[in-house]
């Protein structure tokens, strides 16, 4: 039994005609006649007593047509629920530059699930590199990341959240863990754990490129992530210097700062001209 050999049954014993309910189905007179005997042979009763002139319901008909009826209507009350569920559900892509930030949207996010609990966020962390392209593809709906790394665009807004700078990240053995701050010449004669360009923000890659200046290339240590170079200096290999907002507490390694102006803006891109509804209440939140 299935929704159109109800809908079909009903049709009939409203019309007591099997050609116009074929004719409000859209499909040929034989095709009732064939859903009526199959709904029949399922129920084990003669719903319609029929002639070539004439078409009554049975008692067993009578008795059905309300079922049915109830049935079809609970099914599509169903249907448009979920439909209409569907087209209010909503989405939003977030971007983050690096997995070590996702510590500071967990806060932004159970503000927004609690205003907005329907509205699903999908977040994408791939690197600095493929995740600024997915934002300027339009193919994420808000970035986190710093206004020094983006390039100039039209169309793009930013939202501050915070300042940050640039620290030095060491072993807690490390001779210099004891300092109030660390000058660039203080670098000079350490190892420096560097990043690999293509996977570091540009304001850390700039820093890294001056301190490179200064060092001999036995000095330079080089790997392919700021969470290596975090583990890396974390461990005794040598200095890592990082976005302080990268950085988490802990008895394992010293954060100094560094004594030179290295102020960064961090925050959220958006395109001007969205159509996400979801970005719209997400963004309310930094309106206030």
């Amino acid at each position: 039994m299935t929704i159109d050999n109800l809908k079909c049954f009903i049709l009939v014993a409203e019309n007591l005609s099997f050609a116009r309910a074929a004719e409000a189905l859209y499909i040929s007179q034989p095709a009732v006649t064939k859903q009526i005997n199959a709904l029949e042979h399922e129920l084990g009763v003669t719903l319609f007593i029929r002639s070539t002139r004439h078409v009554e319901l049975t008692p067993s008909g009578i008795s059905f047509y309300k079922d049915a009826k109830d049935i079809v209507m609970k099914s599509q009350a169903a249907i448009s629920r979920v439909q209409r569920q569907y087209a209010n559900s909503a989405s939003i892509r977030i971007g983050m530059s690096n997995p070590a930030a996702l510590f500071y949207l967990a806060p932004i996010l159970t503000k927004f699930h609690s205003a907005y609990p329907d509205i699903r966020p999908d977040i994408e962390c791939p690197g600095y590199k493929i995740i600024l392209n997915l934002f300027l593809e339009n193919k994420i709906d808000v970035l986190f990341y710093y206004k020094e790394n983006m390039p100039k665009k039209s169309g793009i807004n930013f939202i501050e959240l915070q300042k940050d700078k640039l620290i030095c990240l060491m072993s807690a053995t490390h001779p210099f863990a004891k300092k109030d701050s660390i000058a660039l010449s203080d670098l000079e004669n350490t190892t420096i754990i560097a990043c690999n360009p293509l996977n570091a923000p540009l304001s850390t890659s700039a820093f890294q490129k001056q301190l490179a200046g200064h060092h001999s290339a036995d000095k330079i240590f080089y790997c392919n992530s700021l969470e290596i170079a975090h583990c890396l200096a974390s461990s005794g290999f040598g200095i890592a210097v990082l976005p302080q907002i990268l950085t988490l507490k802990s008895p394992e390694y010293v954060v100094v700062p560094l004594s030179e102006d290295t102020e960064l803006s961090f925050g959220i891109f958006y395109h001007k001209r969205h159509t996400n509804s979801a970005l719209t209440k997400f963004l309310k939140m930094f309106s206030t």
